[in-house]
């Protein structure tokens, strides 16, 4: 028996895939939210990979201060040409540790000696000193983890508002279309009405300019909308962008207000970076408290030299070059600073200073913000309230116009009777725009402060 591929599931698909293009736009696909806008801007924009790199070179002071513990290992190899007195008693600095030399009477006849050696320090013991150095490198690290944070909070901030300016500029558009449409219906009904000689013929001209002047206003707020599209652009640091997905029901739903207890200023990166600071400061302090301490330092040497006269005097130069004594050693060594309590003094006022800096910093920069705080929250509350009433407006001064629009007709009111209306009518959409955007607007300051949007972003993306 043959089977016959059946051709219905090839149709069902073709007639799904044309229900799903009728149901969703193409270019939906490819639309971006303004969550996937602040994703793009913190992942391209220049300044914060600048603010990242400085916080890893920062991590790496962190591991520096660390291996502080570790020994340090040296190798060096001397080679002089100096009088026979004891040679090898002549080494450079840094390197080498001689131990012994050949004796010789005053002879101050020239030879070659060399010498080699392998030097080791360890300083396990610092009584706390190394505790604070790597507490002020942390400090300093949270601190530059904190600008990273400001400097993304900044750069969404500004997306987002943008996002925001871009959407009300959008809506004025729409708002200004209209507009240009109602001036075109004006001009031909007033040219009818002119034909019928119920309207003197200097209206047509009155209209036809007033058309005229609309459509220069929608072209301004065209080259508006290019110049904010091109400001986003910078601030995602690429060339171009997929359609935005913006969100229309802003401009038919409010923000709630935030409850004041949820908010936590802390969160701010600039309190935070402020406190790393102090932080920082008090580390330092502590650090250089116990520079007078005791410096406790294991050695430990192992040295080769070569000489080119002997114990009895005898001179051989060839044998500068070569290796005739070998010596090694350990030991403890305990230094006090004894002449430097003045300069310790000083320095330790010097960072007491930083310290009592960095607290009055700090204590600025939180009253700052918590004035910031108040000052947008009541700023949202009075946005709302405006928001409240602009609607009225709206819908009177709608009414207005439709009403004078059929006394114009019936030639109850002129020219400049029905365009004071239509011009109110369209103040009126702006302003309601303008209120919805004000108070959106509001919110994301209010999430700035608080150095979080996500308070805002929550809000905005689940509009009912």
């Amino acid at each position: 028996m043959i089977f016959r591929k059946s051709k219905i599931p090839t149709q069902l698909r073709i007639l799904l895939l044309l229900v799903l293009a009728g149901i969703m736009p193409y270019n939906a696909l490819s639309q971006e939210s303004l969550s996937d806008l602040l994703k793009i801007a913190e992942k391209n924009y220049p300044a914060i990979a600048a603010k990242q790199a400085e916080a890893e070179a920062q991590k790496a002071n962190i591991s520096l201060e660390k291996k502080s513990l570790l020994p340090t290992l040296d190798i060096g190899y001397d080679a002089n040409f100096a009088t026979y007195n004891n040679i090898t008693g002549m080494n450079y600095p840094g390197n080498n540790i001689p131990i012994s030399g050949p004796p010789s009477d005053d002879n101050y006849g020239p030879t070659i000696g060399s010498g080699v050696g392998l030097t080791m320090r360890w300083n396990p013991i610092t009584f706390g000193q190394r505790k604070n150095a790597i507490e002020y490198e942390k400090s300093n690290y949270e601190k530059q983890l904190a600008m990273v944070d400001n400097e993304i909070l900044s750069i969404q901030f500004k997306v987002a508002y943008l996002y925001l300016e871009i959407a009300g500029t959008q809506e004025l558009i729409e708002a200004y279309e209209k507009n240009v449409d109602r001036n075109s219906f004006n001009l031909l009904r007033a040219r009818t009405l002119i034909e019928a000689g119920l309207k003197p013929s200097v209206d047509s001209l009155q209209f036809h300019a007033e058309l005229s002047k609309s459509k220069t206003e929608l072209y301004q707020l065209k080259r508006l909308l290019n110049e904010q599209n091109e400001n986003l652009k910078e601030f995602l640091a690429r060339d171009n962008f997929s359609k935005i997905a913006f969100e229309e029901k802003i401009f038919s739903n409010l923000p709630l207000s935030p409850n004041q207890d949820d908010i936590n200023l802390l969160n701010n990166p600039l309190i935070k970076a402020s406190i790393s600071q102090t932080n920082a400061f008090e580390a330092k302090l502590d650090e250089v408290k116990k520079d007078i301490f005791p410096k406790i330092s294991i050695w430990g040497t192992t040295y080769a030299r070569g000489s080119g006269v002997d114990f009895e005097g005898n001179v051989n130069h060839s044998n500068g070059w070569n290796m005739q004594r070998y010596n090694y050693g350990v030991g403890l060594q305990l230094s006090l600073p004894l002449m430097s309590l003045a300069t310790h003094k000083t320095e330790k006022n010097k960072q007491e200073a930083y310290l009592r800096s960095a607290q009055s910093y700090q204590r600025q920069i939180e009253n700052n913000i918590a004035k910031k705080a108040s000052l947008e929250a009541e700023n949202l509350q009075i946005a709302l309230d405006i928001a409240q009433e602009v609607p009225k407006e709206f819908h009177a001064s709608e009414s207005a116009y439709k009403a004078l629009t059929i006394r114009y007709e019936e030639g109850l009111v002129d020219y400049t009777g029905l365009m004071q209306s239509q011009y109110e009518l369209l103040q009126s959409q702006a302003k309601l725009n303008n209120a919805h955007l004000n108070a959106w607007k509001s919110l994301l300051k209010i999430a700035l402060v608080e150095g979080d949007l996500e308070l805002f972003l929550h809000q905005i993306e689940n509009l009912p």
